[in-house]
């Protein structure tokens, strides 16, 4: 029997649902986009919607992880919700937040070379004796004014011509590139050029829309990835999508109404239309950027690890399902290797100084992340399976960087001290957040190295404040960093907490020191560590060597870029011999693949401690 729910919050206002699924398994099935970081099993409860008239009691699941102001406001995981006819249910959509916006924005560059111009021309009228076709009347001018052979479009282009040069008295912009006729358009729009970068991301995908003539980024927005409603990581994602073909398509399209969305967002708060928007760069990893693309990812989790395609892609915005100017130029980033992907090279271009003399270690820290190391002989590049910790995936009361997020913790005998994004009652902890408040229970003595929290040899030695803190929770104990009305609703770092950021943490230190090792470096000849990523900007040097993200090194070497695989997209997208530079760079990088290194399992078990690494 098929139900109808209604939805509030998205475009989609009603769904069916069936009576043998559940409220997530409904939400899955029509591509809606719900957190489901454990895939339906209940675990993680980030998959929240609240009931607005059918409430259904809360099951063991709800009261495990919702507190009783979030039941008695009607919300549920969606894993645990049965449909009922009639039901009204609320999305809980991720916000925008303003992080990558503000590590973005003010960007500027030297060099202004998109490689995309706009050429205005005034056509001689058609008489009896020049009968030429509209089409063939616009080519021809444009050949003469520009010296070039632009004949090149596209039917959709060609079928405009008609009514777009009679529009303003045969007068007319033509955006062109060296070789082809992307669009044209009425009268003279020559002050007026747009491109869009994008950074598709596993867990977050960011836009920003930038300027052409200006050299300026204009706006940045972002959300959280739609795929996640299929997997947290890109393991599973690839697990997903080789079930079936229909899932692959499910994965592509979800991407798709995410960036999508975010584009119908720019356009909502600038005066740029998305007609207007002609050009485009994306960086992503290599998964990402398959499952955008449409291509087999079953080959990339199993050995050897082989992708479809490497090399340097161009498509126009129709033929990815983009809602920009039809035949606007569609750019992606060459990938490096299987887990290795145009984001990385994206970051190179976007931090230009890890190319320069001496020994340089870039660090895109995120969901997975990437290596980068170059020395006077040598480029390298591997992944490491951080999982999702970094984003606040996996964390019980993780989220992203948005209002309500601890960004900041600080342990006193007089207890903890927390900096909320927008100043407001704290909701949960983001990556930044959990790193710093982390490394300061271990200087309190509320943790030990080993990650335990509340070891009975130190807590009565602990100051009354943070004793009282620490209490028992379901596997180990769990230490408070806010109280709240009831219980239920504190937010609070536990023991599986601890253990996800140890595990994410040891992986990225271990790659590290394999990837030194097989360049016959020791941590003390880099001459830099460069951090890459948004959340990345809000990290102190002494939190990441405390608890050894990051080797033993002099916390001077380490400088945070901010997001730098999306300035390199904004920097491509400016300039198009940023973009021949990352074609140049995929070629000379070997790729390291660290599955199966002996050498990478040694480090990553002693990389595991939560203290200074040598």
């Amino acid at each position: 029997m098929l139900m109808k729910i209604k939805l509030i919050g998205c475009d989609t206002a009603v769904i069916t649902a069936e009576s043998n699924e559940t409220l997530m398994d409904a939400l899955v099935r029509h591509r809606l986009p719900v957190q489901n970081i454990c895939n339906g099993k209940g675990t993680c409860g980030k998959c929240k919607v609240r009931l607005t008239d059918i409430v259904s009691p809360p099951t063991e699941r709800d009261r495990v992880h919702l507190s009783e102001t979030d039941l008695k406001a009607g919300i549920r995981l969606a894993c645990a919700v049965m449909p009922e006819e009639g039901m009204t249910i609320e999305l809980n959509f991720v916000e925008s937040h303003d992080r990558k916006e503000a590590a973005l924005l003010g960007m500027q560059v030297s060099t202004l070379d998109a490689g995309i111009e706009k050429v205005f021309i005034t056509l001689n009228k058609p008489t009896l004796e020049d009968e030429r076709g509209d089409w063939d009347r616009t080519a021809d001018e444009l050949n003469k004014v520009t010296g070039r052979s632009l004949s090149n479009s596209d039917f959709q282009v060609i079928r405009k011509a008609p009514d777009v040069i009679r529009a303003k008295n045969y007068q007319l912009t033509a955006t062109v590139t060296e070789r082809k006729i992307l669009d044209i358009e009425a009268g003279d729009t020559r002050s007026r050029l747009y491109g869009a970068a994008v950074d598709i991301g596993t867990t977050s995908v960011a836009v920003a829309l930038v300027d052409l003539l200006q050299g300026s980024v204009l706006k940045v927005v972002s959300t959280e990835n739609e795929q996640t409603a299929f997997g947290a990581d890109v393991i599973s994602r690839i697990s997903f999508a080789n079930e079936s073909k229909e899932n692959s398509a499910a994965l592509k399209q979800a991407i798709q109404r995410t960036i999508n969305h975010l584009l119908n967002e720019l356009e909502l708060k600038t005066d740029v239309k998305l007609s207007e928007i002609i050009k485009m760069t994306i960086v992503g990893n290599t998964t990402m950027h398959h499952l955008f693309t449409g291509l087999d990812v079953s080959h990339l989790a199993v050995f050897p690890f082989v992708s479809v395609c490497n090399r340097p892609l161009e498509f126009s915005a129709n033929e990815l399902g983009l809602v920009l100017s039809p035949q606007a130029q569609v750019l992606l980033f060459p990938n490096i290797g299987s887990f290795v992907g145009g984001d990385t090279l994206g970051a190179i271009v976007g931090s230009p100084e890890v190319l320069e003399p001496g020994n340089h270690l870039l660090i895109d820290l995120g969901t997975n992340c990437e290596l980068f190391l170059k020395t006077k002989d040598t480029m390298m590049a591997c992944s490491t399976a951080a999982g999702p910790a970094f984003e606040g995936a996996g964390i019980k009361h993780g989220m992203r960087a948005k209002k309500g997020a601890i960004e900041s913790i600080s342990l006193s005998d007089q207890g903890v001290s927390c900096q909320v994004i927008g100043e407001q009652t704290p909701t949960g902890i983001c990556g930044s957040g959990l790193i710093e408040g982390i490394d300061e229970m271990r200087q309190a003595g509320v943790i030990n190295k080993q990650g335990k929290i509340g070891d009975p040899e130190k807590i009565s030695s602990l100051p009354p404040e943070l004793q009282r803190r620490i209490r028992p929770a379901e596997k180990g104990n769990e230490f408070v960093l806010a109280y709240s009305l009831d219980q239920n609703g504190d937010i609070t770092i536990n023991q599986k907490d601890v253990a996800e950021l140890q595990f994410a943490k040891g992986a990225v230190c271990a790659g590290i020191k394999t990837l030194v090792q097989m360049a016959g470096l020791s941590v003390s000849d880099l001459d830099s560590v460069i951090l890459s990523g948004t959340f990345a900007t809000y990290l102190k040097a002494e939190n990441i060597l405390n608890i050894g993200l990051v080797p033993n090194i002099p916390p001077e070497k380490i400088k945070a870029v901010g997001n730098a695989a999306h300035m390199g997209a904004i920097r491509a997208l400016l300039d198009q011999h940023e973009f021949a530079l990352a074609v140049e760079l995929y070629r000379k990088i070997q790729h390291v693949e660290l599955g199966g290194s002996v050498t990478f399992s040694n480090y990553f078990m002693n990389s595991m401690y939560l203290e200074r690494l040598n």
